[in-house]
């Protein structure tokens, strides 16, 4: 059962939104929902990773975004006009619980400690894609992207390995920079002992090193 089921719900509330949701349950590389899409419902991860793509206007696409188990996706389809306004793809298999639109609107006016949770979460992510925004050094917003995807995908279990490592294009494509200059910071990082990369893998030595650039604080 989804974590936020029980966290937020009674027996009956629990059973209710069950009764009409589904379990999804996609392959690796496959299109969850894309941008300009009517919105259907919201997503929640029973397992996987997910990342959340938006356009470019040069016919690229940019990571705003990444997922995994317990996350909400599909939220950036709400208001206004009622469509994605961002496109989510799995980077492994994985499985959704899916609740149509209708019955999570009832769900939210009935429930208000589930409703403030949802308006939690909508300002935390909004602070975060301002941060992403602002005017910070390039070297910061890298820091913002290690720091952030350990976040959500955590540490190899003992280790300081990160549990999920993007790709340095995924990466690069997060901070809104050139693959090289990514490339390049993450050696300056690795020179200051801030990071360990170790082929394809990176351990974070000094997490508290990426949160204060991360925050602009250095």
């Amino acid at each position: 059962m989804h974590t936020f089921l029980k966290d937020f719900f009674s027996k009956e509330w629990r059973e209710f939104i069950l009764f009409h949701s589904k379990v999804v349950k996609f392959k690796k590389n496959e299109v969850i929902f894309s941008i300009g899409h009517e919105t259907q419902g919201i997503y929640f991860i029973i397992d996987g990773k997910v990342k959340v793509t938006t356009g470019t206007g040069t016919g690229t696409e940019r990571i705003i975004g990444l997922a995994t188990n317990n996350d909400i996706i599909g939220h950036r389809g709400f208001g206004g006009i009622w469509k994605y306004t961002v496109s989510a793809t799995t980077l492994e298999n994985s499985e959704l619980l899916f609740i149509p639109l209708k019955i999570f609107n009832i769900v939210f006016k009935a429930n208000p400690e589930f409703a403030y949770f949802m308006m939690m979460f909508f300002a935390n992510e909004l602070r975060d894609s301002e941060k992403l925004a602002s005017q910070l050094p390039i070297r910061n917003v890298i820091a913002s992207v290690l720091y952030n995807n350990v976040k959500v995908f955590g540490y190899e279990k003992g280790s300081k390995k990160m549990r999920y490592t993007p790709s340095r294009k995924d990466m690069a494509s997060q901070a809104g920079t050139r693959y090289e200059t990514l490339v390049r910071t993450l050696a300056d990082f690795n020179a200051e002992g801030i990071i360990r990369i170790d082929g394809k893998s990176i351990h974070i030595l000094k997490e508290a090193a990426l949160l204060k650039m991360r925050n602009g604080e250095e």
